[in-house]
């Protein structure tokens, strides 16, 4: 049995040496045994081989490496940012200033600022919980607010939609 697993071994390794070689010589010893090498033997005889298949692989273009995944956004690490006034579709009657503030937890922490918004005023960026918009005329309104941390990360809160009544000579006390 290990004669034949030698001489499946060397044929083997005979074929991948006549694989790799440019001539390739045949003769047949006095035995009758047929050999092949890449060296000349008294007898011997070159032999033509086919042309070897070859594959020569596509051009591509050149592999880049995979670009990292975009980087998640920043938080501010604030479990809570609300608007607590102005409550959204409440009414107030005869005022001219409306203070707009905010609920945050935690309290707002150093550096960080919040900008808010009353149809298209803004008042900030401040580092109060709460501002006044002066000289709001009767109707609708809308606020909101934006909290802007030190790390680029922001929340908002709102928008809110209140409304503003003036006495009138329809209406000069307000309901209730």
């Amino acid at each position: 049995m290990w004669k034949w697993v030698l001489a499946v071994v060397i044929a083997l390794a005979m074929g991948a040496a006549i694989g790799q070689a440019d001539t390739v010589y045949r003769w047949v010893d006095a035995q009758g045994n047929v050999h092949y090498s890449d060296h000349p033997h008294p007898g011997a005889t070159k032999v033509r081989l086919p042309q070897t298949q070859t594959f020569a692989p596509p051009m591509t273009a050149k592999a880049q490496a995979p670009e990292p995944p975009p980087a998640a956004a920043p938080t501010p690490d604030y479990s809570q940012f609300s608007l607590a006034s102005p409550a959204n579709q409440a009414t107030l009657w005869y005022v001219h200033e409306v203070t707009v503030s905010v609920n945050l937890v935690p309290q707002l922490r150093p550096g960080d600022t919040i900008t808010y918004h009353l149809d298209g005023k803004t008042i900030g960026p401040t580092e109060v919980t709460s501002v006044t918009f002066k000289d709001v005329d009767r109707g609708e309104h809308t606020a909101s607010a934006e909290l802007n941390s030190v790390n680029g990360a922001s929340m908002n809160a709102g928008p809110v939609t209140f409304y503003v009544r003036q006495k009138s000579i329809l209406a000069p006390k307000p309901p209730g």
